[in-house]
């Protein structure tokens, strides 16, 4: 069987899975779902969010509400369906994003902001259809926002559907140079974004949401161009407490950026190089089994990749990877893959999407092996020698080949 005809099954009976456990779990766990019944005291408080909802799911099944908390999302609510109709009542101290589901799985549902407005939310069986609009001039601004962002995303699949299934050297080279074109002006547009909405709650609320693809000196620059009035938001505070953690870590970063400060408690290898030991990596792969970096063949030279089915530029060098692994697997090259993704079923599309036929893979859900290896942010790839020390870090482009083409010397 070949391996996307593995992954397609796997991905299929993960889908049935969760149905098949959310369907025995619905009953019995009714009455442990939070339901609000403050809704009298709710209309006539200061910040409330009012969503009144369409959903054709049948009457008397639930809609759940989820809010986004740091890295994660919250159930926080749920309403009946009545004949189409579900309706969430609550406080809005600031603006956050909030999602709503058929099925009680925070990774799945349609996602958008929550202000002190009435918010119509309509959910289409497509999710990628449901709509959610207001009046309010935030939910204005992040709806202009956000379609200028699709209209990125729709370039992106017609660059790909532009090949019409023709994926001969020539036509995914230049689709790799259209899409690091089209991921650089997407990068660019978010950073003027936030530049040019100074004095917009949305202008701090993107520079929460891309705290993990930006390093922490663009991230300190960015909440610097805050307005004094934004920056005196809550909110804001303690988005600069996450950015001063984020400046610490980089301080405190692992042997294999102060190679030299740190000789005594690494080896040295027959080059006479200095390299720590490759620290502990381990988690579920794609099949849901668990793998870690150690029980990997013995004597390869490894790339460790850290990426994200969400973050642009990761998936736009995802071909150069597929290139050097089909390159060089036979002289002893692998890679590992360390997803920062925190849902299995994007991690498991984009997989399949972006042709990474290599065998191994780990989600990271928790971020504690991208701590472990002290990386910011990504993507971020670091290169094992045969004897399982960290010999590159922070390595890509040209000398990432050249480096490993050395390393497989030895």
């Amino acid at each position: 069987m070949s391996y996307f005809s593995r992954l397609a099954i796997v991905l299929v009976c993960f889908l049935l899975l969760q149905c098949e456990q959310f369907s025995k779990t619905e009953g019995a766990e009714l009455d442990s779902i939070p339901v609000n019944n403050n809704t009298k005291n709710l209309d006539k408080a200061e910040g409330q969010f009012v969503i009144e909802g369409t959903s054709f799911s049948e009457d008397k099944t639930y809609i759940y509400l989820f809010k986004a908390e740091d890295d994660t999302f919250d159930l926080v609510d749920s309403a009946m369906v009545k004949s189409t109709k579900f309706q969430f009542k609550g406080l809005a101290e600031t603006p956050s994003i909030y999602r709503v589901s058929e099925i009680r799985n925070k990774n799945k549902g349609f996602s958008f902001l929550v202000d002190a407005s009435k918010i119509n939310v309509f959910i289409n069986k497509r999710v990628d259809f449901s709509t959610a609009n207001s009046t309010s001039t935030i939910q204005k601004e992040y709806l202009d926002y956000t379609s200028k962002m699709t209209a990125f995303k729709d370039k992106g699949m017609a660059l790909y559907y532009g090949l019409r299934g023709n994926f001969s050297t020539e036509n995914i080279k230049k689709l790799k140079q259209d899409r690091l074109v089209l991921f650089t002006e997407q990068n660019n547009f978010i950073e003027t974004y936030i530049k040019e909405h100074s004095n917009s709650f949305i202008a701090a609320l993107l520079v929460k949401q891309n705290a993990n693809t930006y390093n922490a000196k663009t991230l300190r620059s960015l909440y610097n161009g805050l307005s004094k009035d934004i920056k005196g938001l809550d909110f804001s505070k303690s988005l600069d407490s996450l950015i001063i953690i984020k400046e610490t870590k980089v301080k405190e970063r692992l042997p294999v950026v102060t190679i030299k400060k740190v000789k005594e408690k690494i080896e040295e290898n027959s080059t006479g190089e200095y390299r720590p030991k490759a620290y502990k990596i381990s988690g579920n792969n794609q099949y849901g089994e668990k793998m870690s970096l150690s029980s990997m063949p013995k004597g390869k030279v490894i790339l460790v990749d850290f990426w994200a089915s969400w973050c642009a530029p990761c998936r736009a060098t995802n071909p150069t990877l597929v290139a050097l692994h089909k390159k060089y697997k036979s002289q002893g090259f692998e890679i590992l893959s360390v997803s920062e993704d925190k849902g299995e079923a994007e991690w498991l599309n984009a997989i399949a999407i972006d042709g990474l036929t290599w065998d191994y893979h780990v989600i990271d859900k928790n971020k504690g092996i991208a701590f472990r290896y002290g990386v910011e942010s990504i993507p971020f790839a670091l290169l094992i020698d045969k004897q399982g020390n960290i010999a590159s870090d922070k390595i890509s482009g040209r000398a990432l080949e050249s480096r490993i083409k050395e390393l497989l010397a030895e």
